[in-house]
């Protein structure tokens, strides 16, 4: 194969990227995009489109936890000699990209966009997964399982009691709730620790036993949280295709605990959705890891859109504002098809030429530490390395 066909078809030896992980933020993008414009379709094709909603953002943030690990573990191999160093330029790298997300969604904010951001709550959730970030892989597991177990029920009481008010928008309690997301987040450390999305034979067995029961899981706990909310109405439940069927403001104490614990309608964050979404992500995920090399052939272009996903995300927000000011609800579907052959042409292309989307190469170029020479002796009296 031609130099310029691996460039083309992004192959990990030239880009230095894990094309199964590229591939899943593609489908995350693609998801987003379609969660944003299915609300104007009607019928049979709306209840398809809807099964991207209240899905897409789980994955991004379940990949977001396996980045925040590529990069401590890049650093970690840089400054080798220097595990101060090492932890300094990972809180430094973390908190400017934290920042410069957050600066992005507040100029998004300003064209008054109908879609809800997230920018600035991935900004929130890496500050806090870097406070985490010294825990072993055991200690993160015991903050997810303490998340899950104390931290959702707490947050839906809050939110409960601050809806109303403006207290609740400041917590952030009315959009992105906060337990359930740093939940995937953590998930998404924690496998990369485990070596998960690493091209090791111990690796696939992971990425083989995550396909499977990952996806066991979630199709065991989605078809059992519709069978009961079918028995609760009395008649076939919609509930997994985004369709609320429990939007009481007052609920009794038994409707706020089924809420909170069984009920599994998108961006409820429940309990028994938060586990369903975490199994779905690492499924999802471990299937893309598992046949990247083999069908990046033909899914290059998904994975081009994957990795420059900040960039695409910020783009698609301004299409979507744009087209809709223009044209309103009924034009947002021919804009969808369009905006997403454009936009994986341009990725490919943009990658092809550039490598990393601008936005992706602005970030790296802000955060990156210096080049370094550690001039101090080494443990074992040798000459000093450089870290660069």
């Amino acid at each position: 194969m031609t130099d310029f066909a691996q460039r083309l078809l992004g192959r990990p030896a030239l880009t230095g990227r894990v094309v199964g992980l590229d591939m899943a933020r593609g489908l995350a993008i693609l998801g987003m995009f379609t969660a944003h414009m299915w609300v104007s379709v009607q019928g049979p094709v709306s209840g398809v489109m809807a099964l991207s909603h209240g899905r897409s953002a789980p994955l991004f943030a379940l990949l977001a936890g396996v980045s925040l690990g590529i990069m401590q573990d890049r650093l970690a191999r840089r400054f080798a000699g220097s595990p101060a160093l090492s932890r300094r330029y990972y809180s430094e790298k973390i908190l400017v990209r934290a920042a410069v997300l957050i600066l992005i969604a507040a100029l998004l904010s300003l064209i008054n966009t109908r879609i809800l951001l997230i920018l600035d709550n991935y900004g929130v959730w890496m500050v806090c997964v870097l406070a985490l970030s010294g825990l072993s892989v055991p200690g993160l597991l015991w903050v997810i399982g303490l998340l899950l177990v104390v931290g959702i029920p707490l947050w839906h009481y809050l939110n409960l009691l601050f809806l109303p008010s403006e207290i609740g928008v400041v917590l952030g309690l009315n959009d992105y709730q906060m337990p359930t997301f740093l939940i995937y987040v953590l998930t998404g450390l924690v496998l990369w620790r485990l070596g998960w999305a690493r091209a090791t034979p111990q690796s696939r067995r992971l990425q083989k036993y995550g396909a499977g029961v990952g996806l066991g899981v979630a199709f065991v706990i989605f078809g059992v949280g519709t069978a009961v909310d079918s028995l609760r109405l009395g008649r076939v439940s919609g509930v997994i295709l985004s369709q609320d069927t429990l939007s009481i403001a007052n609920p009794t104490p038994a409707q706020f605990w089924y809420q909170t614990l069984v009920y599994i309608a998108p961006h409820t964050d429940s309990v028994a959705e938060t586990v369903a979404n975490t199994a779905w992500c690492v499924g999802l995920t471990s299937l893309t890891l598992l046949a990247g090399p083999t069908f990046n052939r033909f899914l290059s272009p998904v994975a081009a859109l994957g990795s420059m996903a900040l960039t695409t995300y910020t783009l698609h927000v301004i299409w979507h504002a744009i087209t809709f000011r223009l044209f309103g609800y009924p034009e947002l579907i021919p804009s969808l098809i369009i905006m997403i052959a454009v936009f994986l042409l341009a990725a490919s292309l943009w990658r092809l030429r550039f490598g990393k989307g601008p936005l992706e190469a602005f970030l790296a170029r802000l955060s990156d530490p210096p080049t370094v020479n550690h001039t101090a002796e080494n443990s074992d009296g040798s000459a000093p390395t450089n870290l660069a």
